[in-house]
C-alpha cells in the first residue's frame, strides 16, 4: 500500500498506465503531447504520474479514466481541483508510486482515505468493489438535493454556488442545481493559444455564461495568471518565487493591453445577465481603487460607443492573502462583496506551497490562524452589509461547512459535483448549533486538536 492524500473523492479500480517522467513538463508542446498520449489509453485506466499539471488533468475530461495517482502535489493543487471537478478519484502525494507500480498492474485507488493498493489480491478487490458500490449509492441518495432550495435545519436561507472554468462547467452547475456561479475562472480563454483572445471572443464567452444562468448571479474573476499558471504570450521574467511575484491583479494593472479588453468584455456581458467582477489576489486598498478607476474609464468609453452594460455592476475582492483578511474591514468599504479563497489563504498564511506534498501537513484550513482570518473576514463583511462567500475547497468539506456557517457565512461556492452534498450538510445544522460549534473551535489552540474535536462532534 502507498499512502498519500485524498484530493478527489471516490474509489477507482483499474489497470495502471505510467506516465513517463520528464516527458510532459507543462509547456505547450508537452501538454499537446500528453493529450496525444491520453488518446491512446484504454477506458478504465489508472493514470500514475510523478507530477500533474492543470492542463494534463484537463486532458482527461470524458476519457473514462478510473483514477489518478500522483507522487507530488497536495489537496488544493490546481490539477487536483481539475480532477475533482471531473469526478475522477485521485490520490496525490503518493511518493514512489511510479517506481512501485508497473504498467499493466491492477491498482485500487481509495480517494476517500488517500491510499493506493498495487497488485491487490481478489479479496481486496472484492472489498473495495463493495465500498465503491456504497459510495455510488450515497451519490445516488444525494440526487434529491439537486432541485431543493438551500436552507439550514431552522429554515435560515443559504446558497450553494459553483466554481467553473467554461460553459461545460456551467451546464454541470445548472444540472446539479447551483443557485449561481460564484467563480468563473477566465484563464481557460487564454491558455492553449499563441495569442490572447480578442475582446469580441471574450464578450461572446462571458455572455454565453450569463445567458445560460438566466438571471442567477455570475461572478467573473479577472485574469489570475502567474505562479503555476503561465501563458505562452505573456511578457514575463523568470522569478525566484512566482507565487509571491508578479501575478493576478498585479499583472493585470501593469498590462492594460490585456486588462482593458477583458474589462470591456465583462461589462458588455453584464447587459446579458446578472454579472459581477471579482479581483484576485488583493493585498491593499489601492489595488481595488485602481481597478475601480479603470472600470470608470472603460464605462465612459463604452457610453461614447453606445454599448450597453450594467452601470451598477458589482465589484468584489477575493480574500486570499493574509493582508486582505487583516484589512477586510477597510476593503469592505470599497467592495460590493467578498469571496474568501481558502486554498491560497492557507498557502500564504502558512507559508506552505500548496503544490508541495512535503508540506501537506501545513496546508490545513483548520489551523487556528487560518480560521481566525476567515472568521474575521466574514464578521467584517456582515458588519458592512456586503455578501461574503467561501470559494475554496473548505466550502465543500462536510466537517468545515458547519464551522463556516457558524462564522456567519451563507454562500458556499464549490465544484458542480459537490452541490448536492453541501446542500445536504447545511440542511442538518441549525444556526444556533453551527455558531456554538464555531465558537468552540476558535478556543482550540492547534490544528490537530481542532481536527480531533470535529471528528468527535460531526457525524
Amino acid at each position: 500500500m502507498i499512502s498519500g492524500y485524498e484530493v478527489s473523492k471516490g474509489i477507482g479500480i483499474g489497470v495502471a498506465v505510467i506516465v513517463p517522467a520528464g516527458e510532459y513538463s507543462g509547456q505547450n508542446e508537452a501538454d499537446n503531447a500528453f493529450s496525444s498520449f491520453v488518446s491512446r489509453i484504454s477506458p478504465g485506466a489508472v493514470i500514475v504520474a510523478e507530477s500533474f499539471t492543470p492542463v494534463m488533468a484537463a486532458s482527461l475530461r470524458d476519457k473514462n479514466v478510473a483514477a489518478i495517482v500522483c507522487e507530488t502535489g497536495g489537496m488544493t493543487s490546481h490539477s487536483a481541483l481539475v480532477a475533482k471537478s471531473f469526478g475522477i478519484p485521485a490520490v496525490y502525494g503518493a511518493i514512489g508510486a511510479t517506481h512501485i507500480i508497473k504498467d499493466g498492474d491492477t491498482v485500487i485507488v481509495d480517494g476517500l482515505h488517500g491510499n493506493v493498493y498495487e497488485r491487490p489480491d481478489t479479496s481486496l478487490i472484492e472489498e473495495f468493489s463493495s465500498r465503491r458500490k456504497g459510495f455510488i449509492k450515497d451519490r445516488a441518495d444525494l440526487e434529491r438535493y439537486r432541485g431543493m432550495k438551500t436552507v439550514l435545519a431552522d429554515g435560515s436561507g443559504a446558497e450553494v454556488l459553483c466554481n467553473v472554468s467554461d460553459i461545460i462547467g456551467v451546464m454541470s452547475a445548472i444540472e446539479n442545481g447551483a443557485e449561481g456561479i460564484g467563480l468563473l475562472r477566465t484563464e481557460n480563454l487564454f491558455t492553449g493559444n499563441k495569442t490572447a483572445p480578442t475582446e469580441e471572443e471574450q464578450t461572446r464567452s462571458y455572455m454565453r455564461v450569463a445567458r445560460a444562468m438566466d438571471g442567477h448571479g455570475v461572478v467573473i474573476r479577472t485574469l489570475d495568471i502567474g505562479g503555476d499558471k503561465m501563458l505562452p504570450f505573456m511578457k514575463s521574467e523568470q522569478e525566484t518565487n512566482p507565487f509571491l511575484g508578479f501575478r493576478a491583479i498585479r499583472y493585470s494593472l501593469a498590462n492594460r493591453d490585456f486588462f482593458i479588453p477583458q474589462l470591456r468584455a465583462i461589462l458588455k456581458a453584464s447587459a446579458a445577465g446578472n454579472v459581477s467582477i471579482m479581483i484576485p489576489m488583493v493585498t491593499c486598498i489601492e489595488e481595488i481603487r485602481n481597478v475601480k478607476a479603470l472600470i470608470h474609464e472603460v464605462k465612459s468609453d463604452l457610453r461614447d460607443e453606445g454599448a450597453e452594460f450594467n452601470d451598477d455592476i458589482r465589484i468584489g475582492a477575493m480574500i486570499e492573502t493574509p493582508a486582505a483578511a487583516v484589512i477586510s474591514d477597510l476593503l469592505a468599504e470599497e467592495c460590493d462583496f467578498f469571496s474568501i479563497g481558502t486554498n491560497d489563504l492557507v498557502q500564504y498564511t502558512m507559508c506552505a506551497d500548496r503544490s508541495n506534498s512535503k508540506l501537506t501537513y501545513l496546508q490545513a484550513v483548520t489551523h487556528p490562524s487560518v480560521l481566525r482570518l476567515i472568521a474575521r473576514t466574514i464578521e467584517n463583511a456582515n458588519a458592512a452589509g456586503i455578501p461574503v462567500s467561501i470559494c475554496g475547497e473548505a466550502a465543500s468539506e462536510p466537517f468545515m461547512i458547519p464551522v463556516l456557517a457558524g462564522f456567519g457565512c451563507r454562500r458556499f461556492s464549490v465544484d458542480p459535483l459537490s452541490v448536492p452534498e453541501v446542500r445536504r450538510t447545511l440542511s442538518t445544522w441549525t444556526t444556533e448549533k453551527a455558531k456554538a460549534l464555531a465558537d468552540e473551535i476558535l478556543k482550540i489552540p492547534s490544528d490537530g486538536e481542532i481536527k480531533e474535536y470535529l471528528r468527535k462532534n460531526i457525524h
